[in-house]
């Protein structure tokens, strides 16, 4: 997805003859849009089509998931703070809101990774909010850290492992695709020198994945599958996503949001200006602490908080991670505020103000804004600060009654 990268054992050209101890393996090329973008091609030392079963499965809540029946256009508070549930990285999920580009979701595993899962509906977007930990996946092993992106491909089996079995993730989900924006390739793939970030700031698997007894068990060795709001289980009898090599531009890359480079201007720029990750129709960017709009002259001076935007083409979500978000009043960490299309947003009364004169911000946040409305599931519904919307009209009329 970045580069091109070579791990463990490959012949001198592809669909070729390779043995390894005498065995003559298998090959199978995963690639992206049918066989005309990016490919990887790995060689199994076992078939991965060499399964015995399969079975029906569901976790209420991630899978089969719907949207609520209802819902009225205002601005929204989804205190994910306050979501309560138990299991691993993929029995621990919840998503929160949806529509027909991306999902989003929730991922607070208290327990080791016990379930493989293979996402064969679209790219996954994972961003880990309070520790690392591993990635195991059919490439090989990487290892993540606080506040990183992982970025998981379409169909590749994975096991994510949080640091002491415990951990909080955004998950964003896409239909499609989850890459970086075209404007940041030159026209030989190479991440551009304007770009915010470079080749260097992503990790790729290193180490290749070898089967371990004491760390993946006994038979039969299931893997969850999602297609279609669908998930059905496919159990193995050998450990198969044990190979003997790959090459190519498809695997899981991590990059850390404190490696992304912000871009600042003497008067307020756009929200797009962040932007760090693209898909079909969406784009995910990245907040990070950095000087803010510096314009002061003849006793005019830029206003670094956001300005009020009426969002007619866009639904705008923000993922508050940590520090001091100017715009907002009454948001805490791990809040998800959205600001649906149709309904103008702006900062809180007293926010727009106070930020004249400041020449840094020290916000950490993750914003996702989609061409399409983003639907509440029930979980969302039912963390939802219901109050929200109302906060700009009650906090003005608070702070008219406090000046007089």
């Amino acid at each position: 997805m970045i580069h091109y990268h070579q791990l463990g054992s490959v012949p001198p050209k592809h669909h070729v003859t390779h043995y390894e101890n005498g065995k003559l393996l298998m090959e199978q090329c995963m690639t992206r849009v049918g066989f005309d973008s990016t490919y990887s091609i790995l060689y199994y030392l076992v078939p991965p089509t060499d399964e015995f079963a399969v079975r029906s499965m569901e976790l209420p809540g991630f899978c089969p998931i719907q949207p609520t029946e209802k819902q009225l256009l205002h601005r929204r508070h989804i205190k994910t703070q306050d979501l309560k549930v138990d299991g691993d990285f993929l029995t621990a999920r919840r998503t929160v809101l949806m529509n027909a580009d991306i999902r989003v979701g929730i991922s607070k595993p208290n327990k080791p990774a016990k379930h493989w899962f293979s996402n064969s509906e679209g790219d996954e977007c994972w961003f880990a909010y309070d520790g690392g930990g591993m990635l195991e996946s059919v490439y090989g092993s990487l290892p993540f850290k606080k506040h990183d992106y992982v970025l998981v491909p379409k169909g590749t089996p994975y096991r994510l492992h949080p640091q002491g079995d415990r951990g909080t993730f955004l998950v964003f989900e896409s239909d499609s695709y989850i890459d970086l924006p075209k404007q940041f390739r030159n026209e030989s793939g190479q991440i551009t020198m304007h770009a915010p970030y470079c080749h260097r700031d992503f990790r790729i698997p290193t180490e290749m994945l070898r089967f371990d007894r004491a760390r993946h068990g006994d038979p039969p060795y299931p893997l969850v599958v999602k297609h279609a709001n669908q998930l059905s289980v496919h159990e193995f009898k050998h450990f198969p996503w044990e190979l003997a090599g790959w090459d190519g531009l498809v695997y899981p890359v991590a990059f850390n949001i404190h490696d992304y480079q912000p871009r600042t201007g003497s008067v307020h720029l756009p929200p797009t200006t962040h932007i760090t990750f693209a898909g079909r129709g969406f784009v995910i960017c990245s907040f990070v602490p950095r000087k803010v709009d510096y314009f002061d002259r003849d006793g005019v001076k830029a206003i670094p908080c956001p300005y009020g935007h009426a969002s007619v083409d866009c639904d705008e979500i923000l993922y508050y991670v940590e520090g001091n978000f100017t715009s907002r009043k009454g948001i805490e960490s791990q809040s998800i505020s959205l600001h649906p299309m149709g309904v103008p947003h702006g900062p809180h009364p007293g926010t727009y103000e106070k930020s004249i004169g400041h020449d840094r911000t020290s916000e950490l946040a993750v914003m996702c804004d989609t061409f399409k409305p983003l639907l509440l599931t029930n979980v969302a519904e039912s963390i939802e600060d219901k109050d929200y919307h109302y906060t700009w009209v009650k906090r003005e009329n608070e702070a008219m009654e406090t000046s007089k």
